[in-house]
């Protein structure tokens, strides 16, 4: 009894216990001011956005001047247009107070109005202002967290600037202030074992501590993943503000983290969007040069798909055209060279692979193609070493010109019963296969394709008089014609037909006559 009393009070004290570490998890973040996942859908958006409150830069300036026209002409009238918002007194009393710069009481005045007056336009400014609060306080986790919240509920907010401009610097202060990365920044390509690069020319200082470390003492830090809340502080600029002229400068940053870290499938995709959305930035060049180099970064070897290859000698081959006296010129020549190397290669690893598959006449053609696309490689010379050892005719061509082999009969057609003039039929075939050797098949009732319709059935004895027929015919000198052709009727049957008996072989044979006894009598 008393170690069931035990056990009972254990499991009551459990829940409890489960209840309280639930709730400290859920409040770290916001006692830290770290960015939590809803505040981060926030700033990115939903996937299913909806434009109908979105404004553009225009119409969010002129709505700012009508605002301030209108709270200039507030002569305290009671008429309905000048009419103050609910909660006007109170933000006005807040606004006093962070003009004497006492940010935190600030803070909590505004959040005190914003929390109040939720279904009343000035929940906007005071929304902005808390957050320009915690901003002015250094406490760039709690601002981000609160300017989330207003891009929420207030897409085309005329405060949109200034957020955007709040956005740029906390994204920059957390990627420890990066500037666009340089071309000796990045991991370069090591053309000789693609999947194992080369250390960059003039590496990046590493960052600050690892993601999964908490932040409790920092307040101008989110609890964790500082670097990677930085990136979605600058991916909600263009995604709420994409025609803002921040949004190709907050890309093209984003793009240069994910190079200088390693990430150059996200480090491409970005490149590529501000190569497209972005057509007159001026990190449209190094946009071009940048991709064009993280996209071949993607390449992993032979072995591997080559669209990535073909894609950055396209970007590079662009870029020599767009830029001609780009400073990296000879640079961007050299590797064109070494991308004709490395699809040479490629070529080349087709040429093994038809050798190991025991198909001369296929690794012939693809040592041509070698020789012929990459003259100045050294696999030309292997491709050309290779033709002569396959024998003679494949160095000289011939072996391509001959009529290729005939396919293969499947398990399928092996297992079918075959007459004996198909089978001298496909032998002579195997001997010398040309088209104009091919002699028209009889129908058969088995296929070699299971799926095929089999021809339509016909008599067997029908085929086999009409066949007698025709040899009647040849026997006294008759010429058979096209439809009567022994060759199209002859010999599909398992089995051989009947002869017939020539005419006449019974004409001197005596009658039988029948006498009336009943005896049989010649």
């Amino acid at each position: 009894m008393q170690h069931t009393s035990q056990y009972e009070r254990s499991r009551s004290q459990r829940g409890p216990m489960a209840l309280c570490v639930v709730a400290v998890w859920c409040l770290l973040p916001l006692l830290a001011g770290c960015v939590t996942p809803w505040e981060k859908s926030a700033l990115l958006k939903d996937n299913t956005p909806n434009i109908t409150k979105v404004q553009g830069p225009t119409e969010r300036r002129l709505r700012n001047l009508m605002w301030l026209r209108d709270r200039e002409n507030d002569d305290g009238s009671d008429s309905d247009s000048l009419k103050p918002l609910a909660g006007t007194d109170e933000y006005v009393a807040a606004t006093d107070i962070y003009k004497d710069e006492q940010f935190a009481e600030a803070q909590k005045a505004f959040k005190k109005v914003a929390k109040k007056y939720k279904k009343s336009d000035i929940r906007e400014d005071a929304l902005f202002m808390q957050a320009e609060a915690a901003y002015q306080q250094d406490h760039y986790a709690k601002a981000h967290d609160v300017y989330a919240i207003l891009l929420r509920e207030y897409p085309s907010t005329r405060h949109l600037d200034v957020v955007s401009e709040r956005l740029f610097k906390i994204g920059r202060v957390w990627l420890n202030f990066p500037e666009v990365a340089k071309l000796g920044e990045v991991q370069q390509v090591n053309y000789d074992d693609p999947k194992h690069k080369l250390p960059a020319e003039e590496p990046a200082a590493p960052s600050g501590k690892p993601m999964y470390i908490p932040n409790f003492t920092n307040k101008a830090e989110p609890l964790f993943d500082t670097p990677g809340n930085g990136v979605a502080a600058l991916q909600a600029i263009w995604m709420n503000d994409p025609t803002g002229p921040l949004a190709d400068d907050a890309m093209m940053l984003v793009a240069s983290h994910h190079a200088r870290k390693g990430n150059f499938v996200e480090s491409d995709r970005f490149f590529q969007m501000l190569r497209e959305t972005f057509p007159n930035s001026p990190h449209l060049q190094e946009a071009f040069l940048l991709g064009s180099h993280v996209k071949l970064m993607s390449y992993q070897g032979a072995e591997y798909e080559g669209k990535t290859l073909t894609e950055a000698e396209l970007l590079k081959e662009s870029t020599l055209r767009l830029y001609p006296n780009i400073e990296d010129k000879d640079r961007l020549k050299r590797e064109l060279a070494q991308i004709d190397e490395a699809k040479a290669e490629r070529e080349w690893g087709q040429v093994q692979f038809w050798l190991r598959k025991d198909n001369k006449r296929a690794a012939a053609v693809y040592c041509n193609q070698v020789i012929a696309r990459f003259p100045e490689s050294p696999f030309a010379e292997k491709a050309r070493r290779q033709l002569e050892e396959l024998g003679p005719q494949y160095a000289s061509g011939a072996a391509l010109l001959a009529p290729v082999d005939p396919p293969k009969t499947s398990l399928f057609g092996r297992a079918t019963p075959q007459n004996s003039s198909n089978s001298t039929k496909s032998a002579s075939a195997k001997q010398s296969y040309a088209p104009e050797a091919s002699v028209e098949e009889a129908p058969s009732r088995w296929s070699g394709n299971p799926f095929k319709r089999s021809p339509k059935m016909t008599d067997p004895f029908e085929e086999a008089s009409e066949d007698l027929e025709v040899r009647d015919e040849e026997t006294r000198g008759g010429e058979a014609s096209g439809k009567n052709d022994p060759a199209k009727k002859r010999g599909w049957l398992p089995w051989s037909p009947p002869r017939r008996l020539p005419a006449g072989w019974d004409d001197e044979a005596q009658e039988v006559e029948a006498p009336a006894s009943g005896k049989t009598k010649l």
